[in-house]
């Protein structure tokens, strides 16, 4: 495998600001990197290609002395995130950290549902050890719209048939709106995919893009080809995005009021029965701890959920790793009891939570709590419960 690279540059003068590492085999120039990760992957290979593709990419680029200034965009397979390393006695990833170039992890909407915990903890790594993420393909399918906001990319890379507008129906629109309202929200970059032509590029602006990758500005190559082109980079990458925090933690700092536990339990009720309604499949997850435990009636209402949800997750004691068909149970079923329970419904299109914490503990019953729709927090209560789910 030899990498090449292709430019991705600033929509409104074209400096280019870094770079994507694609996979390419010179030696059969036939072989389609998806399919060669699908064939991998078949064969339970496919954590040793990824960090083989995402090795040769690295070495390329301190070989050809890449400026420091530019970005270096790599693709990974979310649910090859958490594998080590296939060598030993290596000091790749000391080196990494030692060169000065940032990286941004692309991860790709294909498999981010399989072990989406793993996904997070990663995540929550790789920007502690300075990576940025970007979220790819957004559009092609409905997985990342659901996931955007928990994963929190730096940058989102809208599809290219988003701005090739191959098709104009409701979730094409939906797309747009929510990669734009997050991009507005977080102040992070939108980069425009597959522009070839003048109408792509003003079809891109009209997105929201800032960013844009495609033959217009350059075909993939050798590094040296195009380095040359390079101009000052926007700040892209925060790694204090995305953090994963404790249920408590969250409870503490969002505005509560008083109630019983029966209105508790009653708004928690309401909030998963109206997923069922949603025509916009997302993610559903819940933490069921001291007072709201798991009951038939609850074990039958995720049951269907799963039916019409991309995530359905429960955590809590004595649950297991699956505790009902197509559910996503705890990691660690012997969690110990607490005193903050949750639900988060966070899709496309909406995004709703409850979260409660005891005033004198487990048994008590008046409750801190509050009814949520700020996007944000949704998604910080869905991630902090994602975290703790066992892969399917």
């Amino acid at each position: 495998m030899a990498p090449v690279f292709q430019p991705i540059v600033r929509l409104d003068s074209r400096d280019v600001i870094g770079f994507e590492a694609l996979a390419r085999w010179p030696e059969s120039p036939g072989v389609n990197p998806v399919e060669a990760f699908d064939v991998a992957r078949a064969l339970g290979e496919v954590a040793r290609l990824d960090w083989w593709c995402r090795r040769r990419a690295f070495e390329t680029a301190v070989v050809d002395e890449m400026d420091r200034s530019q970005y270096l965009f790599m693709n990974v397979e979310p649910d090859t995130l958490a594998s080590p390393p296939p060598w030993h006695d290596d000091r790749l990833l000391a080196d990494v950290e030692e060169s000065g170039i940032q990286i941004v992890l692309e991860l790709t909407e294909r498999t981010l549902l399989s072990d989406p915990s793993s996904v997070l903890r990663t995540v929550e790594q790789s920007r502690r050890s300075g990576y940025g993420i970007a979220l790819d393909d957004i559009g092609a399918q409905v997985d990342g719209l659901a996931l955007l906001d928990v994963i929190a990319p730096d940058v989102v890379k809208l599809d290219r048939g988003l701005t090739h507008m191959d098709e104009s129906t409701i979730e094409t629109a939906l797309a747009i709106t929510i990669a734009g309202e997050y991009a507005r929200r977080h102040d992070v970059a939108i980069i425009a995919e597959g522009v070839e032509t003048s109408a792509h590029e003003r079809c891109a602006d009209q997105l929201g893009a800032t960013l844009g990758q495609g033959f217009r500005y350059g075909r993939p190559g050798p590094l040296s080809d195009v380095a040359p082109l390079v101009g000052p980079r926007p700040r892209l990458v925060d790694t204090t995005r995305g953090r994963v925090d404790p249920l408590r933690a969250i409870s503490d700092r969002v505005p509560t009021a008083v109630g019983t536990l029966a209105d508790v339990l009653s708004m928690c009720d309401a909030v998963e029965n109206a997923a069922l309604e949603e025509t916009t499949p997302g993610c559903v997850v819940a933490a069921l701890q001291g007072a709201r435990h798991i009951s038939a009636e609850i074990a039958a209402r995720y049951r269907d959920l799963a039916r019409r949800q991309l995530l359905v997750g429960l955590t809590g004691p004595g649950l297991g790793r699956a505790p009902q068909p197509g559910v996503l149970g705890p990691l660690t079923p012997d969690t110990a009891p607490d005193d903050t329970f949750a639900v988060a419904v966070i899709a496309a299109g909406h995004a709703v939570a409850v979260i409660a914490t005891a005033i004198d503990g487990p048994g008590s019953d008046d409750y801190r709590w509050c009814i949520t729709t700020d996007r944000t927090v949704v998604a910080e209560i869905a991630r902090s419960i994602i975290v703790g789910l066992a892969p399917r």
